[in-house]
């Protein structure tokens, strides 16, 4: 069933390749190490493959993730095929970007900070999480807005530690300052400082230039967030301490994250593509705990709401619906 349903994500893939148009430039906020990457999938082939393979590895880091902790008490693959089909129904996502490079550092920073879970002596976890998300805002500077937020999964998996806070401020140092001289020794420190300028240009107060449509189509965006926070908090509020702990923890980044997506709207696409792959997990969680009839129809109309966002990229259903 989940090589059945990844062959067929993987043709819509290549079905929205053939059929629109893909820009291979990106938007601001790449980080120093991507400005070295980016010549490879300067060619759209190179970039579609890149791409995919990095939304399989999303997929399956969260499925690994699911699995290895047993946040799901059931078995399911529901993790894998979600964040897959929700990281392929737009053409931004057949272009490989610095945004699906530093996803995925950030998700592999989830692993240390699940293995800390009420351990006393959890500073070498903290210690690598900090370096994971240093190397992610090295790819993409939007990263580094985590530093913060993460602490809150740090404390609500075993309390405050002073120890390990610590820990995970000189992982994130250590690592800073480790490329920091790098580019120094090669006389190259504006293009190491230019990433930070990114988050002085803020997007807000100017709004969108959307049609009437697109605007009907972020509104839906945004109510399939909100739906799917509040569906998922239905039932993991009543499961085991560490699903409900990180569940929360997931709710608490994704609010913050559509939040600087809103306020970097024009600049970078960056903090909704974390929000669609970490969204994917609850999902993934609510409709492989439910069992009603009711929710069985939910699902369909989620896959009914999820179709039409794919279709609408094809100009034969776009100007039927228009």
């Amino acid at each position: 069933m989940t090589f059945a349903s990844t062959l067929v994500i993987l043709g819509m893939r290549l079905l929205l390749f053939f059929n629109t148009e893909t820009e291979q430039s990106y938007l601001s906020g790449a980080g120093y190490l991507w400005n070295y990457l980016a010549p490879l999938f300067a060619h759209p082939a190179n970039s579609l493959a890149a791409s995919t393979l990095s939304v399989l590895l999303i997929a399956s880091l969260i499925h690994t993730m699911n699995s290895r902790f047993a946040l799901i008490r059931s078995r399911s693959n529901l993790p894998f095929i979600a964040p897959l089909l929700l990281l392929s129904l737009h053409p931004h996502f057949l272009v490989m970007t610095p945004d699906l490079a530093a996803v995925i550092l950030l998700l592999l920073a989830f692993f240390p900070l699940l293995q800390s879970y009420q351990n006393q002596d959890a500073y070498l976890y903290s210690f690598r999480s900090g370096v994971l998300i240093a190397l992610a805002a090295f790819f993409h500077i939007g990263a580094l807005a985590l530093l913060p937020l993460w602490w809150r999964g740090e404390r609500s998996m075993r309390g405050t530690q002073l120890r390990a806070r610590l820990s995970y401020l000189f992982g994130f140092l250590l690592l800073v300052f480790s490329l920091f001289s790098i580019a120094f020794l090669l006389d190259d420190l504006p293009a190491f400082l230019k990433p930070l300028h990114f988050y002085a240009d803020f997007s807000l107060p100017t709004l969108p230039d959307f049609t009437v449509v697109e605007w009907v189509g972020l509104l839906l965006v945004a109510l399939f967030f909100l739906f799917h926070m509040v569906l998922s908090f239905r039932v993991f509020s009543r499961d085991r301490v560490l699903t409900l702990t990180l569940m929360q923890f997931l709710v608490y980044l994704i609010v913050f994250l559509l939040l600087l997506q809103l306020l970097y709207w024009s600049n970078t696409l960056f903090f909704i593509t974390l929000a669609l792959a970490l969204i994917s997990y609850l999902i993934a969680y609510y409709f492989t705990r439910i069992n009603a009839k009711s929710d069985v129809w939910l699902a369909l109309i989620n896959l009914i709401v999820i179709l039409f966002f794919y279709l609408f990229h094809f100009d034969f259903f776009r100007h039927f619906i228009v």
